[in-house]
């Protein structure tokens, strides 16, 4: 019977691993600050009815 390797290696390397996360993270960051120049700097969402 042929053997089986106990850890299949991924075609990524671990350089590439991390880029994942990192986007995650600077997308997070940058919704963050986005409602927060939404809501709160700018005054909050308004309707104006004209």
């Amino acid at each position: 019977m042929a053997e089986h390797p106990d850890k299949v290696e991924s075609p990524s390397t671990k350089a590439d691993a991390g880029w994942g996360k990192k986007l995650f993270i600077g997308t997070l960051i940058a919704l963050l600050g986005f409602f927060y120049w939404l809501l709160i700097y700018s005054g909050g969402v308004t309707v104006h009815h004209g």
